[in-house]
């Protein structure tokens, strides 16, 4: 099937298509002129504007947009000379039978491959219902979801010596599991959810939880077929099945099309282009990764986890933002930065290398579609003489002249270059629109609540943190066999001191602590 057809724009027409679409985002009215980061927006934020865009006029927006073209103008005058010079995007293919892994589900079976099994790389799920929701409608409407996202009914298989996607499998039905102690709903979600899925299995399960103390959908799926912003897309289209079973709207691709075009258009010398910046920006970094503070030696791949929160205040982060503005930075590359020094500082190390989870839904028509397409970078960086401000533009050059080279898989470029383990610490800023504000089921806003399993961690030290209205809130994620808490902690207070000194004085000078 042909992509849809689309009338021609001229710049008028598209500045009057792309304008509300950058004032939704930003909160705020847009001039012509006016820097897109400057006026609040960051990689996440620039991520929803393109696929808004791509929804609005059914073109596919290049990589790293509004990166390179930042004022409203020259945004419009690119995606002009884009559709002049043609970009490629997805194609609906047959549904059924083998398809090729995505670059994402390629690095993934490395990395099991790697770690044995000392880590489950599967992602679960829940949401409260109202009392009011009718079980056996919501059963209905779940049958249904395949339908518009057949990875519910994907498995993996092998094709010869390779792995492929089956996608002939039967879907998952809800099932119905009842909790008989009082309280025990969390404790049935969490013991169901944690159930191992095997990559030879159907890959998602969805269970029903009911108890005394209310009601809970639960999902649980291998990360091969699955991210949070799929989760999000899964609930507005249960939502809208619940309310209508003939409800139109099936996103027109499915997730084995990503993954073929991924295949299709990163192959030879676009691949090895890719890979060799990668290559560039890893040379002479030690292939075992930093040497941490306190750090056991002789831990495996993967190993147990424990956290501890991690919060930054509304004042603050306010504070932040105004600063990334007038460094024509995103708020998540200030809090990378200054992560990166609090780890200097922490670690008395002046090359510091930290990978960051990206989303990956820049093809034409990926926004809608449920899969695993979370992506993620490493950023190095040189903490040498000069002001924090000084350390902000560099790490933001670094992180938007990688942005070209997102599609290939953080775990993937790792294993290709040789190095699966020299990226050992992350940080990541997470926002996923679908989340944002949950859809209604049953007349009742669903609420979204927490699934707890077995921690165990890839990587000796990862700091995530979402926004929590103004605030930012999160946890560091740190390998038991790896690191103490006091140690951890420790690094917790050089990052709450980053933030402070420089939400201050941009102007501070770079100084490191040897431990």
């Amino acid at each position: 099937m042909a992509p849809p057809v689309t009338p021609p724009l001229d710049e008028h027409r598209l500045a009057g298509v792309l304008r509300p679409i950058w004032e939704t985002a930003l909160g705020r009215i847009v001039e012509t002129d006016e820097d897109f980061f400057e006026a609040g927006g960051d990689s996440l934020t620039a991520l929803a504007v393109a696929s808004a865009v791509t929804r609005a006029t059914g073109r596919p927006v290049p990589a790293g947009w509004l990166y390179r073209h930042p004022r409203l103008v020259d945004a419009v005058r690119s995606l002009l000379q884009a559709e002049a010079v043609g970009i490629g995007a997805p194609v609906p293919q047959p549904r059924q039978g083998h398809h090729p892994l995505s670059f994402q589900q390629e690095g993934l079976l490395n990395v099991i491959g790697h770690i044995g099994g000392s880590h489950r790389y599967q992602v679960a799920y829940a949401v409260a219902l109202d009392p009011s929701v009718d079980a056996g409608r919501l059963q209905a409407a779940w049958e249904r979801l395949p339908d518009r996202h057949p990875v519910l009914a994907t498995r993996l298989a092998h094709h010869g010596a390779e792995r492929v996607q089956d996608v002939s499998t039967a879907p998952p039905s809800l099932e119905t599991i009842v909790a008989t102690r009082q309280g025990g709903v969390a404790q049935e979600t969490d013991r169901w959810a944690s159930a191992t899925i095997a990559l030879d299995d159907v890959l998602v399960r969805a269970g029903l939880v009911r108890g005394a103390e209310g009601s809970r959908l639960v999902l649980a799926a291998h990360q091969m077929v699955m991210d949070p912003w799929s989760w999000g897309l899964l609930l507005q289209d249960l939502s809208a099945l619940y309310t209508s079973p003939d409800a139109a709207g099936a996103p027109e691709l499915a997730y084995s099309d990503y993954a073929r075009w991924q295949r299709t258009r990163l192959i030879g010398e676009a691949y090895a282009r890719h890979l060799d910046f990668w290559r560039g920006t890893a040379d002479g970094f030690p292939a075992d990764g930093m040497r941490l503070p306190g750090d056991r030696g002789g831990a495996g791949p993967a190993g147990p986890a424990a956290r501890l929160p991690v919060h930054i205040p509304d004042a603050r982060v306010a504070a932040l933002e105004n600063r990334a503005r007038a460094a024509g930075a995103s708020l998540f590359e200030v809090l990378l930065t200054l992560f990166k020094l609090a780890v200097g500082r922490w670690t008395g190390i002046d090359d510091v290398l930290v990978a960051s989870a990206t989303a990956s839904r820049t093809a034409a028509g990926t926004q809608d579609v449920a899969g695993f397409f979370v992506n993620g970078r490493f950023t190095r960086t040189r903490l040498s003489a000069g002001t924090v401000a000084d350390l902000v533009d560099q790490v933001k050059q670094s992180w938007r002249a990688a942005d070209e080279h997102r599609e290939l898989h953080l775990e993937k470029t790792l294993f290709d270059l040789g190095r699966p383990d020299m990226a050992n610490v992350k940080f990541s800023l997470n926002t996923v629109p679908g989340l944002a504000q949950l859809p209604s089921l049953g007349g009742q806003r669903l609420r979204a609540v927490p699934v707890t399993g077995d921690a165990s961690a890839r990587r000796h030290l990862s700091v995530g943190l979402t926004r929590v209205g103004g605030a930012l809130a999160g946890a560091v994620t740190y390998r038991t066999d790896v690191l103490g808490r006091d140690v951890v902690a420790e690094l917790l207070g050089e990052f709450d001191r980053a933030q402070r000194a420089f939400a201050a004085d941009p102007d501070q000078h770079i100084a490191l602590t040897t431990h």
